[in-house]
């Protein structure tokens, strides 16, 4: 399933796995002067090369290596000789290919091992000069893309919510934290989130969820001195378990704000 939704001189194409017609998880890519920004799931890759069989394609950059972002590659490349280019961290793991659970199966396709090329320090599109901007903690090889004309901010999964009520299992919250004031000192103009769309008062949005993160590793932290179980700190600072929490088998919790946090003091959870 996709949805083309333009923006002015981009466009944003909503994606998702189908089951009876309805979508599973929407995800998303950027179509920017030719370049594509992220390219959506195995699974659709084969309607996204017949969406875009007509349109010019000058390049494709992946702000990270997760399967959602990254799994339209291999289509593209069969159909359209694309190569994706990837941030030095992530390299390998796209190179070499890599295994997801289950229900990311499910909700995303299987990824395949591609060929992939580095990104460097910019990427030029026809009349476009963005900047890779490195934004890790939700994966290590995560980037941004600015473009300072413009004042345009794709920020991948960087974003996502001002208040996440899960976390993956191999985040790292201070290096989020970090990502996030990083991004937010850009002042972009607008900012672009691969899930959401346009992010309304992006610089702003950036600015609260980082200050949220940072209060809530303050309580997380107060929580651990005080010897609670990691459930009880998890219910009380950020919320009750989901039903996601046992689809993902746990890779996804709201527990993993505060197993993360506990690895970052070196600390033991009980």
């Amino acid at each position: 399933m996709i949805v083309l939704e333009p923006h002015g001189e981009l466009t944003f194409i909503r994606m998702a796995r189908s089951v009876l017609g309805r979508p599973v998880f929407w995800t998303g890519a950027y179509l920017v002067h030719g370049l594509l920004i992220d390219c959506g799931p195995p699974a659709v890759g084969p309607e996204l090369c017949r969406v875009l069989r007509d349109v010019p394609l000058e390049g494709l950059v992946v702000t990270h290596h997760h399967e959602d972002h990254i799994g339209g590659a291999a289509w593209l490349h069969a159909e359209r000789g694309l190569v994706p280019r990837v941030s030095e961290p992530g390299l390998e793991t796209v190179r070499r290919g890599f295994d997801v659970p289950a229900y990311r199966r499910f909700t995303w396709g299987r990824p395949t091992a591609i060929a992939a090329e580095p990104l460097g320090v910019e990427v030029e599109a026809p009349g476009l000069r963005f900047r890779v901007i490195p934004t890790p903690g939700h994966s290590r090889d995560h980037v941004c893309f600015f473009e300072p004309e413009r004042g345009w901010l794709f920020t991948g999964d960087l974003f996502l919510a001002e208040r996440l009520r899960y976390l993956r299992s191999d985040e790292e919250v201070s290096l989020l934290i970090s990502s996030l004031r990083a991004a937010a000192r850009l002042q972009a103009k607008q900012v672009f989130c691969a899930h959401r769309g346009p992010v309304r008062g992006g610089t702003a949005a950036l600015v609260r969820k980082a200050d949220h993160l940072e209060s809530l590793r303050g309580m997380v932290l107060e929580g651990l001195a005080q010897g609670l179980p990691e459930a009880e700190i998890a219910r009380r600072h950020v919320g009750p378990e989901g039903a996601l929490r046992w689809l993902s088998g746990g890779e996804f919790s709201a527990r993993n704000f505060v197993r993360a946090i506990a690895r970052e003091r070196g600390g033991i959870l009980c």
